[in-house]
């Protein structure tokens, strides 16, 4: 069974992995994979290197995707580290989830949405999207212009930040004090989360 999931990132943070699940070869030994580790398919053939183990989530980074596997997942054969997935399988699974993240947000991400952040704060209301931007009304009547990437999607349809309430205050604070005395009118120049009237 593959089960996947995109999480989205902030800018000064890479992007998390796609989970992906996979079963492993055959059940064994429970291991424990450890960051530079290889890990192979179960033919023998390489699938990528383990970037980070975090949470129970073992990340692989196969030269072209990031997945995130449980470590139940992985066992111990000959050649070694060793999932149940090939290379291809993996980069398959991460692509398939990542489209469809990015249809679940396309579908949310609508005029009169609600945003909240990351841990629950009302941030606004969506009034344009326009190709990767988007701007939103927010409580003090302000405006803001953030990137599709800052935002995810709840299994309920929900609208969320990829960051807490007072990191997209700071956020805000920032590109305030950055910006010129007269704020950007092309959302292509403004910089993320700048306030863009009063």
């Amino acid at each position: 069974m593959k089960k996947s999931l995109i999480a989205a990132a902030i800018a000064a943070a890479s992007f998390a992995p796609a989970a992906v699940m996979a079963q492993a070869a055959a059940p064994a030994a429970a291991v424990t994979p450890t960051v530079g580790a290889k890990v192979y398919a179960p033919d023998g053939s390489d699938v990528g290197t383990v970037e980070q183990v975090a949470n129970g989530v073992v990340t692989v980074n196969t030269g072209t995707a990031r997945a995130g596997l449980p470590t139940s997942s992985f066992a111990m054969r000959a050649k070694g580290l060793t999932i149940g997935m090939t290379k291809a399988q993996v980069e398959a699974a991460v692509g398939s989830a990542k489209a469809e993240s990015d249809a679940a947000k396309d579908s949310a991400l609508v005029v009169d949405a609600a945003i909240k952040s990351s841990d629950g704060v009302d941030e606004g209301i969506i009034t344009n999207v326009q190709g990767d931007n988007v701007t939103f009304e927010l409580p003090d009547k302000r405006s803001a212009i953030l990137q599709k990437a800052y935002f995810s999607v709840g299994e309920d349809g929900s609208v969320a930040l990829t960051m807490t309430d007072a990191a997209f205050k700071s956020a805000l604070g920032a590109s305030a004090a950055a910006a010129p005395a007269a704020a950007p009118t092309d959302a292509a120049s403004a910089p993320a989360a700048a306030p863009t009237g009063n």
